[in-house]
């Protein structure tokens, strides 16, 4: 793909639905724009999580709203706005919305392309297909 300057405006980012309330949108992606990184916002209602999980890159969450605690090596660390969480390849990690407002993440994948490796089950999905569910099916 060639690269070229683009401008995404409001109506061309898509939205994911990602089950229990939990809404991602894409940014940029080595499909979407040819970037060498993925980027978007998930945004998390009060109260809610995704599953542990881990990434086939190395992860940034930067928190724009919101108060939630990172889950990794067995422990919980709060984060709030403006705070960053970095997650390395292959480490299992959650984020939990603790505060009582919806929690906007941004992040930031060190790939074009990244897959989710759920805890519980091992499963393999692309990010953002219809098996990333932020909680598995009932």
């Amino acid at each position: 793909m060639t690269k070229t300057p683009l401008v995404f405006t409001k109506d061309r980012i898509g939205s994911y639905d990602r089950g229990n309330g939990v809404v991602t949108q894409l940014f940029c992606s080595g499909e979407r724009c040819g970037a060498e990184v993925t980027t978007g916002t998930t945004t998390l209602p009060v109260g809610r999580s995704v599953q542990l999980h881990s990434h086939n890159c190395d992860e940034q969450i930067v928190i724009l709203q919101g108060h939630a605690e990172a889950e990794f090596r067995g422990e919980r660390f709060p984060i709030g706005p403006m705070e960053v969480a970095f997650i390395p390849k292959g480490e299992v990690h959650c984020f939990h919305n603790v505060g009582d407002e919806t929690v906007v993440m941004l992040f930031i994948y060190a790939a074009p392309e990244v897959t989710r490796t759920f805890a519980g089950s091992g499963e393999t999905v692309r990010h953002l297909s219809e098996h990333d569910l932020a909680q598995p099916r009932s």
